[in-house]
């Protein structure tokens, strides 16, 4: 009898556990759709489409190109952040709320091929998207909650999570890490905002990867350096360290980012093992990539390397950028990988934007 009360009390629990577990998840479930309907609420009206056209003669006939995609406002005076500009437009135009504003193009970064816009009139009601605390690093796994137009649909929301920080794609190295996501992306969607569920700017959507039914997303962080340059100055001033480096086998089984050649930094020397700029570690030459889109010409960054079993912290005044290295954007290429070797030097190499060994379609 004592046996039969105790299995018939068991069995009470565990349908207790059950119906509570599902209520939690039923709340849970409808928690985070009332959030995603609070997002679009926010920010729908800070998501605008872009439109640019231009003039091109095909066999002594002209035709107008247009293009279009996302963007956002950044601003309360009217400024918006897009990628992926028509090159050379003749004419810029956003639509918002079904209304039709003229712009003018404040300034363009060829390295990440985003540009700054401004409106001639403001809309009348307009939210825009604010960059404070990007620069805390989201990790994988992060939901996110993204707003874009898709050709000439309305503007929509779309979820999706954070599967890993990048540094390249096939033999292609970034300017700086990217956000792969699985925010699926088609025409008109890239350059729209994309935010956590907390509504903290995260980045702008850059890049598509169809085949994967992914994306490459700009970090927020890169978006406020860009901001900033283009603002003050229509363009950005990128630093430069000027250094060979080359990837050995350790005694670990792991590999060294070695000093190859150390360029005009003489306190570098040929050999200096590679272990941290600024507060970045380097474990791979996309880190270093990473340190110098953000490093400031005319500053001063420590390296930290190994010499002769001994660690060292040198100073290394940032050299600006040569404009030939400036000119250097993610449509056309980026620092091309051979045979373990990377100059970050003003002589670099341009290539084309796609992997030899990996077919898949990046498309922006």
């Amino acid at each position: 009898m004592q046996l039969y009360l105790c299995s018939k009390y068991f069995i009470f629990v565990l349908i207790s556990l059950f119906f509570v577990s599902f209520a939690n998840g039923v709340d849970e479930h409808f928690s985070t759709e009332g959030r995603v309907k609070e997002l679009f609420t926010e920010f729908k009206s800070s998501v605008v489409r872009v439109k640019a056209t231009r003039l091109k003669e095909v066999n002594g006939t002209s035709k107008r190109i247009l293009k279009m995609g996302s963007g956002f406002f950044i601003s309360n005076d009217g400024h918006v952040l897009t990628t992926g500009l028509l090159p050379k437009a003749d004419r810029v135009w956003i639509e918002h709320n079904n209304e039709y504003f003229l712009t003018e193009t404040l300034g363009s970064d060829s390295l990440c091929n985003i540009s700054l816009l401004k409106t001639l009139k403001k809309p009348t009601e307009f939210n825009f998207v604010s960059f404070s605390g990007n620069d805390i690093a989201v990790q994988p796994g992060t939901f996110l909650f993204g707003l874009t137009y898709a050709l000439e649909f309305n503007v929509s929301p779309s979820l999706g999570i954070i599967k890993s920080r990048e540094s390249s794609f096939g033999r292609n190295l970034f300017p700086t890490k990217m956000l792969r996501t699985s925010l699926a992306l088609g025409p008109g969607e890239v350059g729209a905002p994309v935010f956590d569920l907390n509504g903290k700017f995260v980045g702008i959507t850059h890049a598509a990867l169809p085949d994967l039914q992914s994306s490459f997303i700009l970090p927020a962080k890169a978006c406020s350096r860009i901001r900033d340059g283009l603002i003050l100055s229509g363009s950005v001033d990128y630093g430069w360290f000027g250094i060979t480096v080359t990837r050995k086998l350790n005694n670990q089984n792991g590999f060294n980012i070695e000093i190859k050649s150390p360029g005009i930094n003489t306190k570098l020397k040929e050999g200096d093992v590679l272990v941290k700029i600024g507060n970045t570690s380097v474990f791979g030459t996309g880190d270093i990539l990473d340190s110098t889109f953000y490093a400031r010409p005319g500053t001063f960054v420590d390296f930290l390397v190994i010499r002769n079993e001994k660690e060292l912290k040198i100073p290394i005044r940032v050299a600006p950028r040569s404009s030939k290295v400036q000119n250097v954007s993610l449509t056309d290429s980026t620092i091309t990988k051979a045979d373990n070797e990377v100059n970050f030097s003003p002589k670099q190499r341009s290539s084309s934007f796609k992997s030899e060994e990996n077919k898949t379609n990046l498309r922006k």
